[in-house]
């Protein structure tokens, strides 16, 4: 009969014969950068995949109202805010107010820089609009109508 003690320690000298080689050979080809490459390429990939990842959780948990409802309640009061002369100074204001909110909104949801919460009122308030609408317009949102500006 085989002494358990014998069939361990042939099991180690197997162990040690056959993996301390691959293992050297694996130390050996890490260090003189042969999976260089290889490495990169991996870490590329699970860099993508968890952007992926990510963005996939942020579309699940998204809140709030989607960025195409905002622009079209922005391009909507950006036309009741340019035709509302003939209204009150209370509902002009309100308008306005309501524009302002809504285009910090847009800014907030596409990360672009605006200075619309800070209290500055008359030219400066009209500047900071105009500065924030063609940033937008940067972007890609179209805030103004398309007719403005072009030949009939």
């Amino acid at each position: 009969m085989v002494d358990s003690y014998q069939m361990v320690l042939g099991a180690v000298a197997v162990t040690v014969m056959v993996l301390v080689p691959i293992l050297c050979v694996l130390c050996y080809d890490l260090l003189a950068g042969r999976w260089d490459e290889s490495m990169s390429a991996w870490r590329e990939r699970r860099a993508v995949r968890r952007e992926h990842r990510q963005a996939v959780k942020a579309l699940r948990e998204q809140q709030g109202l989607p960025l195409e409802q905002v622009i079209a309640d922005l391009r909507r009061l950006r036309v009741v805010v340019g035709a509302d002369e003939s209204r009150s100074a209370t509902q002009q204001l309100g308008t306005r107010l309501a524009y302002d909110r809504l285009l910090a909104q847009t800014c907030d949801m596409l990360e672009v820089h605006h200075d619309l919460g800070t209290e500055c009122v008359g030219m400066e308030r009209e500047i900071e609009r105009l500065r924030v609408e063609a940033e937008l317009e940067r972007v890609g949102v179209r805030v103004t109508d398309r007719r403005f500006g072009q030949a009939a």
